[in-house]
């Protein structure tokens, strides 16, 4: 009996390793936290922006470029024109955008965000009440 006993654990570790290999293989360890651009090269980003359905009627619009690697970088920010419109010039890579107009002044809403490439971008930005 004994002898049986230990083939058979003998056997089972070779088993167990392929399985934890094999689970092991499915963690990608690059997936983990998004890239963060350390970039300088500005991109143009273009769009409407419209608050809870309707065009905005004025204001500004802030892309903010910082991150881990672009600490002390300023928001980028343009004005928003009476047709909803803006155009603005951001650091290439993720950016957090805010909007100041008359119809966010009262609530909260939702945030956005946006990746910009290299050259010319277009973005709309669609604000809903939280």
């Amino acid at each position: 009996m004994r002898l049986i006993a230990k083939s058979w654990s003998i056997g089972l570790i070779p088993a167990v390793l392929a399985a934890w290999m094999v689970a092991l293989s499915g963690c990608d360890q690059s997936g983990g936290a998004p890239s963060v651009s350390s970039s300088t090269e500005e991109g143009t980003v273009h769009g409407t922006v419209t608050v809870n359905g309707k065009l905005a009627s004025g204001g500004k619009i802030l892309f903010d470029p910082s991150n881990i690697h672009r600490k002390s970088v300023s928001a980028a920010s343009a004005e928003i024109g009476k047709d909803g419109t803006y155009s603005v010039k951001t650091l290439i890579g993720e950016n957090l955008i805010r909007v100041e107009s008359p119809e966010t002044k009262k609530g909260m809403f939702n945030v956005d965000s946006f990746d910009v490439k290299s050259g010319d971008n277009t973005h709309d930005v669609a604000l809903t009440k939280l």
